[in-house]
C-alpha cells in the first residue's frame, strides 16, 4: 500500500515538474517574441510650416532593416522631397544589445492647406500618421525660408506692330537669388514667328540690397512670316531650387517655372506699291570705300572697292546680293561677302579688287537699294556713288597682267605643285602683229647670221654674255623696286618674266612660293599683312647669285678663242 502512494507521487512530482519547464519556455517564448516585436516611429522638425519652407520627417525603427524597406513615394502629391539620408547601427549598453535603422528627408509643401503625413509600415509594424498646416507665412518662423524662391524673369521687345518679313529683338533677363540645378530656358513662340537666338548669353552678378544676384540675360531674333494678329507665347525659365534646412541630412530640389506675359503682336503686309526687293527694316546703311582714294590710276594697278551694308534687326538670309555692271575695260575680282552682328545690325561686306586694262576715262557704276523703313511707313533708297577716274598708260610690265583668283584654290598639279589661274583670251582681229611678227623673224635671222661669222672669226663673245646677263637680272630689279614700292602686281609680273627666262633655276620654287603668300595675303577671303623681308632677302639672293654667275659665264668666253682649234 506505502508502496502505491509513493510510486503515485513521483509520477505526481514528474508531471509537476514537466508543467513548470512548460510554463517557462512558454514565458520565453513571449518574452522573446516581445523582444523583437520592432516598433516604428515617425517625427517631424516642425508641423506648421510655409508654402516651400523645407522641414524634417525623420523614421526610425528599433532593428536592422533594408534601406528599402520603406517606400515614400506617398508623400509626392502634397509635398516636395529630397534625397533620403538612411543610416543603421548596433550598440551595446549594460550588456544589452539595440539595433536601430533611420530614415531622414527634407520635406517641403507645394501649396497652401492642411497635409497628412501618411503612415508608412517598415516590415510587420507601422508610423503613426502626421498632421502638417501649410501657411502662407510660417507662424513657426521668420526665417529666410519662409520666402518664395528669389527668382525673376522680365524682357523687352522692340515693339508689338510689325511688318511681314521684318525681325525685332526680344530681350529675356532672368535674375537668380537661389542655388539652382538642371536650369534651362525655353525660348518664345508663336505661329507663323521665326525665333533664332542672337550671340551668346551675357552674365552679370550685381549686389541689390546687400545680396549677390546672377542676372542671365538672352537676345531672340523675331522674324514675321505672315501678316495678321499672332500671339506671341512668353519665354519660360525652368529648373530646380537647391534648399536644405540647418542641420538636416539632406537636400530638397523644389521645382520651379517662371513665365513672360505673353504678347499680341500686329503683323502689316507688304504695301502694293512698293517696287524692288522687299527689306522691311528700322534703318539701313550703305557706304563705301576706294582704295587707293585717287582721281588717278595706271593701267594694271589695282583699285579696292569695300561696300559696308548695315541693316537692322535683319536675318542674313534676308539681305540682298548686291551686282553691279562694271564696263569691259576693267577685270573685276569678287570676294566673297563677309557678315557679321554689330550692336543689332547686321553687317555685309563685300570686297572688289578693280583692275584697268587700258588707259583713258573711266566710269565705275553707282549703286542703290530700296527698303521700307518700318518706322515712317515709307520707301526709301540708299545710295552709293560711282568713280570717275583717269587711267594713266601703266609700265611696259604692267599692260598685259592677270590678277590669279587665289580667293578660290587651286588645283593641283601631277607633282603636288600648286598653279595660278590663268585666262585664255581669243583674238578674233590679229591687226598688226603678223607684220611685225614678220619683222622679228627677220631680223632674227639676220642676227644669227652675224653671231655665227663672228664665231667663225674667233671673237670672245664678251659683250653678247654681258648682255645676256644683263637681261636676266633686270626683271629682279624690278621685283625689288616693287617690293619697296608694295605694289604686288608688279611684283608677280616682274617674277613671271623672271621666271620664264630661268625655268631651272635652283631658287625657282622658293621665288614661287614666296611670290604666292604675297599675292595670298593681298587678295584672299581675309587680306593679312605682309611682311616683305622674307620675299626681299630671296629675291637679292637670287640676284646675287645671278651676277656670280654671269660673271664666269664671261671669263669662260673670254678663254675659250686662246685654245687652239683643232
Amino acid at each position: 500500500m506505502m508502496k502505491n502512494n509513493l510510486t503515485a507521487r513521483t509520477g505526481l512530482h514528474r508531471r509537476l515538474k514537466r508543467y513548470i519547464w512548460s510554463l517557462i519556455a512558454l514565458l520565453a517564448l513571449m518574452q522573446s517574441s516581445f523582444v523583437y516585436a520592432a516598433q516604428a516611429v515617425a517625427t517631424v522638425s516642425k508641423n506648421i510650416v510655409a508654402v516651400n519652407e523645407v522641414f524634417q520627417l525623420t523614421i526610425s525603427i528599433d532593428d536592422n532593416v533594408s534601406t528599402n524597406a520603406l517606400d515614400l513615394s506617398p508623400l509626392e502629391e502634397n509635398f516636395s522631397l529630397g534625397r533620403p539620408n538612411v543610416s543603421s547601427g548596433t550598440t551595446m549598453i549594460n550588456g544589452a544589445i539595440t539595433r536601430s535603422t533611420e530614415w531622414k528627408v527634407a520635406l517641403a509643401t507645394k501649396e497652401i492647406g492642411e497635409f497628412t503625413i501618411p503612415s508608412f509600415r517598415i516590415g510587420a509594424t507601422t508610423t503613426e500618421p502626421i498632421e502638417i498646416s501649410s501657411l502662407k507665412n510660417s507662424n513657426a518662423t521668420k526665417s529666410q525660408n519662409t520666402s518664395q524662391p528669389d527668382i525673376r524673369v522680365d524682357f523687352d521687345i522692340d515693339k508689338d506692330q510689325l511688318y511681314v518679313g521684318e525681325s525685332i529683338r526680344y530681350t529675356v533677363r532672368i535674375r537668380i537669388g537661389e542655388q539652382m540645378s538642371q536650369a534651362t530656358l525655353i525660348a518664345p513662340s508663336g505661329d507663323g514667328l521665326e525665333v533664332k537666338q542672337v550671340g551668346d548669353d551675357r552674365q552679370t552678378e550685381p549686389v541689390l540690397n546687400g545680396r549677390r544676384y546672377l542676372v542671365i540675360t538672352r537676345d531672340y531674333q523675331i522674324t514675321a512670316g505672315k501678316a495678321g494678329s499672332i500671339l506671341l507665347r512668353g519665354a519660360e525659365f525652368r529648373g530646380n531650387v537647391v534648399k536644405s534646412g540647418r542641420g538636416f541630412g539632406s537636400t530638397l530640389r523644389i521645382p520651379v517655372e517662371k513665365q513672360t506675359g505673353d504678347l499680341k503682336l500686329s503683323v502689316r503686309d507688304k504695301p502694293a506699291s512698293y517696287q524692288g526687293l522687299w527689306l522691311p527694316t528700322q534703318d539701313l546703311q550703305l557706304e563705301q570705300q576706294w582704295q587707293p582714294d585717287s582721281k588717278e590710276i595706271r593701267v594694271g594697278d589695282p583699285l579696292t572697292r569695300t561696300i559696308t551694308l548695315q541693316i537692322k534687326n535683319a536675318e542674313q538670309s534676308s539681305l540682298p546680293n548686291l551686282t553691279l555692271q562694271y564696263p569691259d575695260k576693267v577685270k573685276v575680282y569678287d570676294e566673297k561677302p563677309v557678315y557679321s552682328t554689330v550692336n543689332g545690325y547686321t553687317v555685309m561686306t563685300l570686297k572688289q579688287v578693280i583692275l584697268p586694262r587700258e588707259q583713258g576715262e573711266l566710269s565705275l557704276p553707282a549703286l542703290s537699294i530700296n527698303w521700307w523703313n518700318t518706322e515712317t511707313s515709307k520707301q526709301e533708297t540708299s545710295h552709293i556713288d560711282g568713280l570717275k577716274v583717269t587711267v594713266l598708260p601703266g609700265d611696259s610690265i604692267n599692260n598685259n597682267i592677270n590678277l590669279p583668283l587665289l580667293s578660290e584654290p587651286t588645283p593641283a598639279t601631277n607633282n603636288s605643285e600648286m598653279t595660278g589661274t590663268t585666262e585664255v583670251q581669243v583674238v578674233t582681229d590679229s591687226g598688226y602683229w603678223p607684220w611685225l611678227t614678220a619683222f622679228f623673224a627677220g631680223l632674227w635671222i639676220i642676227t644669227t647670221a652675224l653671231w655665227l661669222k663672228a664665231r667663225a672669226s674667233q671673237k670672245a663673245p664678251l659683250v653678247s654674255s654681258s648682255s645676256q646677263s644683263t637681261t636676266d637680272i633686270a626683271p629682279l630689279e624690278g621685283m625689288k623696286q616693287a617690293i619697296k614700292d608694295n605694289h604686288p602686281i608688279k611684283v608677280q609680273a616682274y617674277y613671271q618674266q623672271w621666271s620664264q627666262k630661268n625655268p631651272d633655276h635652283p631658287q625657282q620654287e622658293q621665288l614661287r612660293q614666296a611670290v604666292h603668300v604675297m599675292m595670298t595675303a593681298y587678295f584672299s577671303k581675309q587680306p593679312e599683312k605682309w611682311d616683305s623681308t622674307a620675299l626681299m632677302s630671296l629675291v637679292q639672293g637670287t640676284g646675287q647669285a645671278g651676277k656670280i654667275t654671269g660673271k664666269a659665264s664671261a671669263k669662260v668666253s673670254a678663254l675659250t678663242p686662246l685654245v687652239p682649234s683643232k
